[in-house]
């Protein structure tokens, strides 16, 4: 029998060694960043698994993969973040789970002052903001929005302060954080809209000019009334009598107010206030008040410039526009579905769905996102991608509608709610209908999180929705039963969420 010599083994091992840290080092200078974040990081699903153990099996992987993740981040400190550094040119080329993953890894990503958290008048955590500079007061996005769900709400003890005095809460608005879930869909309601009203004032315009005197139309579109609108001979509009949206007829359905128009400056905004994390874009136009006393090229004054790019900035818009549609989830007893029927019809009596709409109509489910420095549009199709349960089609048949039970309009909602002063423009008193969707797994309830339960947030109502607080307060505990079991049927997916 042939023996191998002694030194045989070792030497296959010491060059196995070597050819191992040598195809290492050539990945890791060849890869691209963006490609490897996207294959191995995994933070968030994207699909779901057909089976309760294959999405445990995904629970775990999923963690783990994250451990390694902080293990890699300790050992090269700011692997994560150089990671997400795509070019924006470079993501039209990029699949919609590949984009999903880059703005899942910033939107768990810890920001470290090396990469520009807070600035040099700003360098740590505060919790009262200090006017439109903001905190900064956390140091992740996931931090506050995780309850109920990736990317969802946010506890009491999360709430924001903002545009206060960096001291004292009272001179703040207190915020609690919204769920993301449904947000693109949310998005597309809100540019539809803002797009049918728009072609109400401009073909009334031409009307009254054409006819030579006044005329007027009722601004309606998917079924809401905004008032109405008036043009005189001349051309110039009458707009006293438009209500639940501002002069400009832009729907703006974010924030508690009702004061963002759109994602990507939802995105930008919430990285400046609570993170102090500047996009190349605000550096450039914001207001000292806003960005920070020190120009040009670094307004905060903390060395790093570029803290946020435009593809950085996208990615993470895209993140949140692909969120999971929250669901209707009908009871599996007998006896509650029943009650469930009851409260959906009672909920409409009463007058509730006046304002929170149960179902919008949407045309198209493609989500589009301009360059802002002329490059290419990013187009994700919703019904297609992102993150599941996904809008679909009416069995029935039909055209796609959005469950968010909202009319997407500010109403004065009276004195209980009401604040001290205006905010971005919004009056006091005034807040943007709160989506519905979702909500069983989103308390604490109403814009300071002052609501442990659905009665209490119901009978804090007042202003236009007097009448229908009134006719739930007059029912007993057991006739309100059914409409609180039918609010608890809007709720998101079942899933299981690793730490």
């Amino acid at each position: 029998m042939n023996r191998q010599p002694g030194w045989l083994l070792p030497a296959l091992l010491v060059l196995l060694t070597v050819a191992s840290i040598y195809i290492r080092h050539w990945i890791d200078a060849n890869e691209q960043p963006a490609a490897s974040s996207a294959r191995a990081l995994g933070i968030y699903p994207y699909e779901r698994p057909d089976t309760v153990r294959d999405e445990a099996r995904q629970a775990l992987e999923r963690d783990a993969r994250r451990r390694e993740q902080r293990f890699l981040n300790a050992a090269k400190p700011g692997h994560l973040f150089a990671a997400t550094r795509v070019a924006a040119d470079a993501m039209a080329s990029m699949t919609p789970a590949a984009l999903y993953e880059i703005g899942a890894q910033l939107f768990n990503h810890r920001f470290s002052v090396a990469e520009g958290f807070g600035g040099k008048d700003q360098s740590t955590l505060r919790r009262v903001h200090r006017g439109a500079r903001g905190g900064p007061d956390a140091y992740v996005c996931a931090a506050c929005h995780r309850r109920g769900g990736p990317a969802g709400a946010g506890d009491a003890a999360d709430n924001a302060f903002l545009d206060g005095d960096g001291d004292r809460p009272d001179s703040s608005f207190e915020r609690n954080p919204i769920s993301l879930a449904g947000a693109g869909l949310v998005d597309l309601l809100a540019r539809e809209m803002s797009r049918d009203l728009a072609h109400l004032r401009d073909d009334l315009v031409k009307q009254a000019r054409s006819a030579g005197e006044a005329r007027s139309v009722e601004l309606v579109t998917k079924g809401v009334s905004f008032g109405r609108l008036t043009a005189r001979a001349d051309g110039a509009v009458d707009m006293t009598d438009i209500t639940g949206v501002d002069r400009d007829l832009v729907i703006k359905p974010f924030g508690w107010k009702g004061h963002q128009a759109n994602l990507r400056e939802v995105v930008e905004d919430e990285l400046l206030l609570h993170h102090g994390m500047q996009t190349s874009h605000l550096a450039r136009t914001g207001t000292p008040d806003r960005v920070g006393p020190f120009g040009l090229p670094d307004p905060d004054g903390d060395g790093i410039q570029d803290e946020i790019s435009a593809g950085q900035l996208d990615a993470l818009t895209l993140f949140v526009a692909m969120q999971e549609a929250p669901v209707v989830g009908m009871p599996d007893d007998t006896n509650l579905v029943s009650l469930w029927s009851v409260g959906q019809r009672r909920f409409s009596k009463l007058g509730c769905a006046g304002c929170h709409v149960p179902s919008l109509p949407l045309e198209s489910t493609i989500y589009e996102l301009p360059s802002r420095n002329g490059g290419a549009t990013l187009k994700i199709d919703l019904a297609k991608h992102g993150a599941e349960p996904r809008i679909a089609r009416p069995a029935e048949g039909g055209g796609y509608r959005v469950y968010l039970h909202s009319d997407l309009k500010r109403h004065v909602v009276g004195p209980q709610l009401r604040e001290q002063r205006s905010y971005r423009g919004v009056s006091e008193a005034a807040f943007l209908t709160r989506p519905l969707w979702g909500i069983a797994r989103s308390r604490p309830y109403l814009h300071d999180a002052r609501a442990p339960t659905l009665d209490r947030a119901i009978l804090e109502h007042s202003g236009k929705a007097t009448r229908a607080r009134n006719a739930y307060a007059e029912l007993n505990d057991e006739q309100r039963g059914p409409i609180r079991v039918y609010l608890m049927s809007l709720t998101r997916a079942r899933r299981i969420v690793s730490p």
